[in-house]
């Protein structure tokens, strides 16, 4: 391995089949979902671990450099807990600002607007934040915490859909990848 803290091609995409192999070892462990009528790109999003427990497994439809993007996660926890985390690296607020806890607490208390989500056909009550260009939504399906985040997609349109089989979100992810990259 090198030194120079850049990874070489191989070994590159030999973290890259690691980071798969936990991703689909994780998608056993839980319920994820994706949108039911998308057509463009998808690939796995952010997925985190906490403790070698999967506590966030998220899927894209689109990509970052789109303009259109669906982001849904399935989350331990309260999934409003990561609406605030989204919203405030959206907007800049970082803990080491000197007003940081009196803006956290102004993301905080946001009540956000009731909507519902259509999950396998069945409505879903869920909470968004933001506005038509982008927005933020928590909500929960049969015992199931989802943090969405839209950009320029409706949040109206959201259908989802269980997803059994993560794999072709990994392929999207390699494609756009390689894309970004280059070679390999």
């Amino acid at each position: 391995m090198q030194v120079s803290g850049r990874l070489s091609p191989e070994e590159f995409w030999e973290q890259m089949n690691r980071i798969e192999g936990r991703v689909l070892s994780g998608a056993r462990q839980v319920r994820v979902f994706g949108l039911k009528e998308w057509v463009g790109p998808i690939m796995i999003g952010d997925w985190e671990w906490v403790d070698d427990r999967l506590s966030s497994a998220g899927l894209v439809h689109g990509t970052a450099h789109g303009d259109v993007s669906v982001q849904i996660n399935t989350v331990v926890g309260d999934p409003r807990r990561e609406v605030v985390r989204a919203i405030e690296r959206a907007t800049g607020i970082s803990p080491g600002e000197p007003d940081y806890e009196n803006l956290h607490q102004a993301v905080e208390d946001a009540p956000g607007d009731a909507v519902s989500i259509l999950a396998d056909g069945v409505s879903s009550e869920f909470t968004q934040w933001g506005g038509v260009d982008r927005w933020w939504a928590a909500g929960v399906v049969d015992d199931v915490a989802l943090f969405l985040e839209g950009r320029n997609y409706p949040v109206h349109s959201v259908h989802l859909n269980e997803i059994d089989d993560v794999q072709p979100y990994l392929d999207g992810l390699r494609e756009y990848v390689r894309t970004v990259r280059g070679g390999m």
